[in-house]
C-alpha cells in the first residue's frame, strides 16, 4: 500500500510545489562562469542532478547547531522520515533517536532509514528494535556483498551519504553520523568530532525524498522504483525545479554582493550510487567542473587530504593559474584523536602535499578542540557545497555520496565564516618532504 501511495505522492509533488522568485531590479552584471545559465544546465547533464530552490537555508556549523534542528524535524514529523547513514553508534544520543523513531512510527509517521551494512554489525539490537516496531530498515553493502568477494575492496560498494528528509518538505545533509561524538560538536577534545551540516526547506526537499524511494525500491518495488525513476528522470532534464521556474528570477544586481550579483534560495541536491550507475560518479564532476572555472579561491576541507588524480590534476591547476587554492585537514595530533588507526591517515595524507605545495596549493592543519569531519567548499564565494564527499580516491570513484551545493549569496558567506573560523585554528604547511624509508641491510 504505502508503495503505491508514494508513487502517485511522487508523481505531483515533482511538478506542483509552488514557490516564490525573486525579482532583479535592472541588468545583471557580467556573470561569474558559474553562474552561467549554460554552466548550470551542464550542471545538471553531468552530475544527473536540478538547480532548484529552498526556501530555507542554514549553514550548520557543528552539531550543536545541527542537532537541535535534526531534533526538531522529527518532532514535527506528520507523514515520513527516511535517512541514510553509514553508522548509527550505541550512546545516549542514539537511544533516544530510536525512542523518538518509534514514537513517531506509532503515530503514523512512515520511518525508513538506510545504513551501511558492515558496520551495522556494530550495533545490531538497535536495528533488531527497529525492525520490530515495523521501521524499515535496509542494509547497503552487507559482509557477503563487500568482504567475501575481496576483502581487500571493500569500498566499492560503500554507503558514505548521510542525509534526512521529512515530510517531503525539508532536509539535511552533510558529514554526521547518529551519535553523541557529533551531537556535542567538536567542544570536547577526543570526545566529539567537528563536522558541518547544511539544512533546506521547500522544493529541494522534494528531489531528496524522490532520490531515497528510487533508492529504497530499487530491489523492494520495481513499479514505485520506474516511477520515481521516470519523475526524476523528467525533473533532471529541465533547467530548474520546478519546471516553471526562470533562472534569472533569483539573480539581483548588488554591488556588494560578490561580482555584483546577488543570489536568493538557489541549491542542487547532489548524490551518487556509484555501483549501481555502473561505476559513474555523479558528484565528481561537479568539483571538478566548478574549480576549473574558479578564478579567485577555493578552500576545500575534509578529514583527510587524499585527492584522487582528477581532483589533484584540477587544483594544481587553479593554483598555477594564480587561484588562491587553500586545502585543510587534521593536524596530527587531531588525527590522532580519530578512532580506526588513524594515524596512517596522518602519513597517508602528508604523502600527498609535495607535488601540490610545489604547484602552488597551499595546505592548512586544523588543530582546533577536537578532529575535522567536515566536508566543506567554497570557490569565489559565488557556490558552496556541503556534504559528505571527500577529497579523496574513494569518494572520486566509489562511495555513495551527498551533498547540497547552494548560490545562495548568503548562506554562502555562512560558509566563508566558517572556513575564516577554521582557518583561525590551523597551521599552514609551508614545505615538506616525504621521509624515506630507512635501510635494512
Amino acid at each position: 500500500m504505502f508503495f503505491r501511495q508514494i508513487k502517485h505522492f511522487l508523481c505531483a509533488v515533482l511538478f506542483l510545489i509552488p514557490t516564490g522568485a525573486a525579482c532583479a531590479d535592472g541588468p545583471l552584471p557580467p556573470l561569474h562562469p558559474i553562474l552561467e545559465p549554460a554552466f548550470q544546465r551542464e550542471l545538471n547533464e553531468k552530475t544527473n542532478s536540478v538547480l532548484s530552490v529552498s526556501d530555507e537555508i542554514q549553514v550548520l556549523v557543528n552539531g550543536v547547531a545541527s542537532y537541535p534542528v535534526r531534533w526538531r524535524m522529527l518532532e514535527e514529523a506528520k507523514k515520513s522520515i527516511y535517512f541514510t547513514t553509514m553508522y548509527i553508534f550505541n550512546d545516549e544520543t542514539t537511544r533516544k533517536f530510536a525512542d523518538l523513531l518509534i514514537r513517531k512510527k506509532k503515530e503514523g509517521v512512515d520511518v525508513k532509514m538506510i545504513v551501511f551494512g558492515m558496520y551495522s554489525i556494530a550495533n545490531r539490537p538497535f536495528y533488531k528494535k527497529m525492525r520490530q516496531n515495523g521501521i524499515g530498515v535496509e542494509m547497503y553493502g552487507k559482509m557477503s556483498e563487500v568482504v567475501f568477494p575481496n576483502p581487500a575492496k571493500f569500498w566499492r560498494k560503500h554507503l558514505h551519504d548521510k542525509y534526512l528528509v521529512v515530510d517531503g518538505q525539508e532536509a539535511l545533509t552533510g558529514g554526521m553520523n547518529w551519535s553523541g561524538r557529533y551531537e556535542r560538536g567538536g567542544t570536547v577534545a577526543k570526545k566529539a568530532w567537528r563536522d558541518t551540516d547544511i539544512y533546506v526547506r521547500g522544493p529541494q526537499a522534494a528531489i531528496v525524498e524522490a532520490e531515497f524511494v528510487k533508492r529504497w525500491n530499487r530491489s523492494a518495488d520495481q513499479e514505485s522504483f520506474d516511477c520515481a525513476d521516470r519523475q526524476l528522470r523528467a525533473a533532471y532534464a529541465e533547467a530548474m525545479f520546478p519546471a516553471h521556474l526562470r533562472y534569472e528570477d533569483y539573480l539581483a544586481p548588488d554591488p556588494r554582493a560578490p561580482y555584483g550579483c546577488r543570489v536568493r534560495g538557489l541549491t542542487r541536491f547532489l548524490y551518487q550510487q556509484p555501483f549501481e550507475y555502473n561505476g559513474v560518479a555523479h558528484m565528481t564532476p561537479f568539483f571538478k567542473e566548478t574549480i576549473d572555472r574558479a578564478q579567485s579561491h577555493v578552500y576545500w576541507q575534509c578529514i583527510s587530504m587524499r585527492p584522487a588524480p582528477i581532483q589533484k590534476q584540477a587544483l594544481i591547476a587553479a593554483a598555477k593559474r594564480g587561484v588562491d587554492v587553500r586545502l585543510m585537514t587534521n593536524s596530527r595530533r587531531n588525527m590522532r584523536m580519530i578512532m580506526f588507526g588513524a594515524g596512517p591517515y596522518y602519513d597517508f595524507t602528508r604523502q600527498e602535499y609535495p607535488p601540490l605545495l610545489e604547484a602552488g596549493v597551499r595546505i592548512f592543519e586544523y588543530s582546533g578542540d577536537a578532529p575535522m569531519h567536515s566536508k566543506g567548499f567554497l570557490v569565489d564565494d559565488v557556490v558552496a557545497a556541503i556534504g559528505s564527499y571527500n577529497t579523496t580516491f574513494t569518494s572520486e570513484k566509489y562511495y555513495t555520496e551527498s551533498a547540497i551545493a547552494t548560490l545562495d549569496t548568503d548562506a554562502i558567506q555562512a560558509v566563508k565564516r566558517m572556513f575564516e573560523d577554521d582557518f583561525a585554528q590551523c597551521s599552514e604547511v609551508k614545505a615538506w618532504k616525504p621521509r624515506k624509508p630507512e635501510r635494512i641491510d
